[in-house]
């Protein structure tokens, strides 16, 4: 005897689907369920009507059910196992702590048993006590051969359940979950050969049975009566109201009366609905029925007047309702709710090899689910590194264009600088006469305010390039040489090949009556007070080499007699000391393809003629 319990935890998922199977003698239901992260949802659902779909034969339900799960992706099934097959029931055991419910619920089921030695599947579930020296349990039991050979017949042997539970516990989910304000109820599940009783009070299930009858007695008796065969009585009975006005028929009314007269001995069997008939609580029960044996025309009204018990359908505005798709599903609603939920009396009969099967197919959808979610991270990672490097690559690209505009506009800049040099060479000679003739000025200003309150005069003013034009002393009035004394001609004029350099600037020859020294001292005052004026870049004394012949003697004096270089100091409008080579047009505007190939341009120092004064 084994105790087979599905994992609680295993319901819990965030999302999980199931197939549910009620499979009757008449009919096959399946309904596919689904939690979406707490959220049921109804998937799928079909009936299988095996005389109308030809499907009477094993063999041929058994594929038809197999097409049908591999069309709906094989989810975990949860089958309903028929009432007549199993027994639910609950016991009063004894509260004591030091013994196991384990034990003294297996020892009570050996009573129930009998002396049977078959495996036995078996669970229960824990019902509030009225006594609080006593505990109730919610039991339910099935022979584990009987089990198998309904799933067998089914031919889902080979696929993975998720729950296999009783049908009156089905109807008791189902009806929990549809019901939940509705704490005192008989619930009736007819098909068409087996009637299910269950009996609720205070909101819990505390008697369930099953026996043979049903909607096929009703038609075989109306056939009988009819004298047409059961097919033909069977689509009569769903059409028209044989119960009650001028076409009633006495037999099919006998019939539902044995089907009534057997209810109640079924009741008269537990003690709950024994105690409920004593009292006469058990007529003014709501009888809450379902099953196609209830789809009879005028029949629900008949057994109203005739038994005075409240039969009437299901009726819900729960909000789970929108799962049960039409009359009839009750059952297979019960088992889906059961196995992805909690109900109230859980109770799974799935023995042991299942049970594993199942284990094992979970974990090996955690392990999918957990490489998905790693994949989907991987991907999360992917897509944000992709976003980073396409930001990046949008950010290089910004600057990419900044800087072929920089250059561009740099391009731009050069050609016009280009452009502008040359306009201004055309008026550089202007302003270079103009800047020389302003230095000149201020030289003879500078040099009358020294001339002021020393002991000088200047014999001689003449700019450098003038004054340099002349041969030296000793030079200009001498014949050439004979052709026949060449070194001694090259000695005596070595200035002519080689002149010194003419800056611009002036030449200031002075005299001093003064001895030597104060001359020297007088001459020295001088060049440094000129030296601080920002309009000569250096004053010296000239040596006696490159000195000129070109003031007059009468106004010298020997020994006492200077020449002062005043050299200007370097502007923009003067000339560069090395020609320029001629400037060409400047070029057509490269484009961006262009500019990334063309060479870093000029630094604006490398520029030969940039020279401004200091």
């Amino acid at each position: 005897m084994s105790r087979s319990v599905l994992p609680r935890a295993a319901a819990r998922l965030n999302a999980s689907r199931v197939l549910a199977v009620d499979a009757g003698s008449r009919c096959v239901r399946v309904l596919l369920l689904e939690n979406w992260f707490g959220q049921l949802r109804l998937r799928r659902h079909q009936t299988l009507d095996l005389h109308e779909e030809g499907l009477v034969a094993a063999d041929e339900l058994k594929a038809h059910l197999q097409s049908l799960l591999e069309l709906w992706g094989r989810p975990p099934i949860a089958l309903a196992l028929p009432q007549l097959i199993a027994v639910a029931q609950s016991v009063e055991l004894p509260l004591d702590p030091q013994t196991d419910p384990r034990q003294l619920i297996a020892g009570e089921i050996v009573k129930l048993r009998g002396a049977s030695d078959s495996a036995i599947a078996y669970d229960f579930a824990r019902l509030p006590a009225r006594d609080p020296a006593r505990a109730r349990f919610w039991v339910s039991f099935c022979q584990e051969t009987e089990l198998r050979q309904r799933i067998a017949a089914l031919g889902l042997e080979h696929e993975d359940f998720r729950d296999l539970t009783p049908a009156a516990n089905a109807l008791f989910t189902a009806w929990n979950a549809l019901h939940p304000d509705v704490a005192q109820a008989l619930l009736v599940h007819a098909g068409a050969q087996e009637t299910i009783l269950l009996l609720v009070q205070d909101g819990v299930a505390v008697f369930a049975d099953a026996f043979s009858g049903g909607g096929q007695a009703l038609t075989r008796a109306l056939a009988q009566a009819r004298g047409c065969p059961e097919p033909v009585a069977e689509a009569l009975q769903r059409k028209t109201n044989l119960f009650t006005g001028g076409e009633r028929v006495p037999e099919l009314q006998t019939a539902v009366r044995a089907w009534f007269d057997e209810l109640q001995r079924q009741l008269a069997d537990d003690p709950h609905a024994r105690r409920l008939q004593e009292t006469g609580d058990l007529a003014r029960l709501p009888v809450f029925v379902s099953g196609g044996f209830f789809e009879a025309p005028g029949l629900l009204e008949w057994l109203r007047a005739q038994t005075g018990w409240a039969f009437e359908p299901w009726r819900s505005n729960a909000p789970l309702a929108a799962l049960l798709p039409e009359r009839g599903y009750e059952i297979a609603l019960g088992a889906a709710l059961q196995a992805l939920g909690e109900p109230p009396q859980p109770i799974s009969l799935l023995p042991e090899d299942l049970r594993t099967r199942w284990r094992a197919r979970r974990a090996r959808q955690r392990l999918e689910l957990a490489s998905a979610g790693l994949l989907l991270a991987g991907f999360v990672a992917l897509g944000f590194a992709l976003a980073q490097n396409v930001a990046l690559i949008r950010e290089k690209t910004a600057l990419r264009d900044k800087v072929e505009a920089a250059l561009e506009t740099v391009e731009a800049n050069r050609a016009l600088t280009v452009e502008l040099l040359d306009r201004f060479d055309i008026f550089r000679p202007l302003f270079e006469r103009q800047q020389f003739t302003q230095d000149t000025l201020h030289t003879l200003r500078r040099l009358d305010a020294a001339r002021g309150d020393q002991n000088f005069w200047c014999v001689l003013i003449a700019d450098q390039t003038s004054y340099f034009s002349h041969p030296p002393a000793g030079s200009a009035t001498n014949p050439p040489a004979p052709a026949t004394e060449p070194l001694r001609a090259r000695a005596a004029f070595p200035a002519a090949t080689n002149p010194p350099p003419a800056r611009p600037g002036y030449i200031a020859e002075v005299c001093v009556p003064d001895d030597l020294d104060n001359a020297r001292r007088l001459l020295s005052a001088l060049v440094n007070d000129l030296k601080k004026d920002a309009v000569f870049a250096r004053v010296d004394l000239l040596s006696e080499d490159l000195r000129r012949p070109l003031a007059d003697p009468k106004v010298l004096l020997p020994d006492r007699h200077f020449a002062i270089a005043l050299d200007f100091a370097a502007t923009e409008f003067q000339p560069p000391p090395v020609p320029r080579r001629p400037r060409a047009a400047p070029p057509p505007r490269a484009t961006r393809t262009e500019l990334r190939a063309a060479p870093a341009p000029l630094a604006p120092g490398d520029r030969a003629t940039s020279a401004t004064r200091p």
